[in-house]
């Protein structure tokens, strides 16, 4: 790859602002989800949303998707889209120049690149970015979510008058409903000169001829961990994460480890029990629980299980040994928050979150897509944007967070 192959172009305008995604929501909805329902889960790999037990029922359209477009005979001389894509850039189309050969031959006018079918590059690593990589997606065709939560459940009393139906017979009561949590679909996006050809792979084996599509695709990925997590404390425009949802009341924060330079090791156990215990108590389902945390909290609580030996690893759900099992939950440890060893400022920080998966999701409008930009210079150019949002459909206290307050 060319040294500058990833240059990133600040002055490339590529995210739509809030009133393009209400007038376009349509077709970017459509570029991604062709003819999916609204609110289909299409990528759920853990089975958060899905009736079994833990690490069953997966659900992976986008496998399907892939199938389609590199199977599916889709032009005159037999070949498929991702086949004729790569026939395209080996000759020596560019970007702009493929895509447009691509819409001409399918008769549509809003084809472009989705990134997140490829196999090669939609791989789960719940060491680095389990929320990104894990979280329930589900589809959204609007350009704002609107959950409506259950928030109380009517009573039952006791000593009715009489048996019958009639009027007075029965205490009228209904349950309560939030209609005021609503989530805005926002986008994220960066621009790039593309220098090399972009090849996709088609097998296992991965094609040296191009890596652009993984890096950018992993950088996305990055970005959602940290905004999924941090939400406006990472990005003040992005999305609200967990810190803005346990700020607003839908989560709470259960105590503060205080400085980590003196808690043992029973301690980080202790804490690690008591925010899944009070995300249980606010009436999160147990079996929908996950915990995430920083590489020091994760180290720190294995080397705990290691002394009680308890510490039983997941690989069997995950295919890698480091995910905690902590009384029947997973434990993740995440890129997207800092290190307790690296706070050092005196402040209090949130370094666990225990977060009902079946409640919290992404809400997608268009999955990762390329796009090519109009020619301005001798090198191609390309963008790369996303659009969603975090959506928690719980009014309750079900993302629960620990602290650590290190001395200065």
């Amino acid at each position: 790859m060319s040294t500058n192959a990833l240059d990133f172009d600040p002055n490339a305008r590529v995210v739509k602002s809030k009133e393009e995604i209400k007038r376009e929501k349509d077709s970017l909805y459509k570029s991604s989800f062709d003819d999916l329902d609204d609110g289909t889960i299409y990528r759920d790999p853990v089975g958060w949303k899905t009736s079994g037990g833990f690490g069953q029922n997966r659900v992976e359209l986008q496998k399907e998707r892939w199938n389609q477009l590199k199977n599916q005979p889709a032009f005159s001389d037999g070949k498929s889209v991702i086949d004729k894509w790569n026939e395209l850039q080996r000759k020596g189309f560019d970007v702009q120049e493929t895509t447009r050969e691509i819409r001409k031959n399918l008769d549509t006018g809003d084809w472009t690149l989705p990134l997140d079918i490829l196999p090669d590059v939609f791989t789960v690593n719940p060491e680095r970015l389990p929320m990104a990589d894990m979280m329930t997606r589900v589809t959204t065709q609007d350009d704002e979510v609107v959950p409506t939560p259950l928030t109380d459940h009517p009573e039952f009393e006791f000593g009715l008058e009489t048996t019958n139906d009639t009027e007075g017979s029965y205490a009228y009561k209904d349950p309560d409903y939030d209609g005021d949590l609503s989530f805005d679909v926002l986008g994220m996006g960066a621009a790039t000169r593309l220098e090399d050809k972009l090849i996709l792979a088609s097998s296992n084996l991965r094609n040296s001829e191009s890596t652009q599509e993984r890096a950018f695709f992993r950088g996305a990925q990055q970005t959602l961990e940290r905004q999924i997590i941090l939400g406006t404390d990472y990005n003040a425009s992005g999305f609200e994460g967990f810190n803005d949802l346990i700020s607003g009341g839908q989560g709470g924060v259960v105590g503060d480890i205080g400085d980590p330079d003196s808690a043992s090791l029973s301690d980080y156990e202790e804490a690690t029990r008591d925010a899944i215990d009070e995300a249980d108590y606010q009436g999160a389902e147990r079996e929908s629980l996950a915990v995430v945390c920083d590489y020091d909290w994760h180290t720190n609580l294995r080397k705990s299980l290691d002394d009680n030996v308890r510490y039983e690893p997941m690989a069997d759900v995950f295919g890698v040994s480091s995910t905690l099992d902590f009384d029947g939950i997973p434990v993740f440890k995440s890129h997207a928050i800092p290190r307790i060893r690296d706070r050092a400022d005196g402040s209090t920080f949130n370094q666990l979150y225990t977060v009902n998966m079946d409640a919290t999701y992404l809400s997608v409008l268009q999955e990762l897509q390329m796009k090519p930009l109009a020619k301005r210079a001798p090198q191609q150019e390309s963008a790369f944007d996303w659009y969603g949002c975090l959506t928690s459909e719980e009014n309750g206290a079900h993302i629960q967070a620990y602290t650590v307050s290190p001395v200065a």
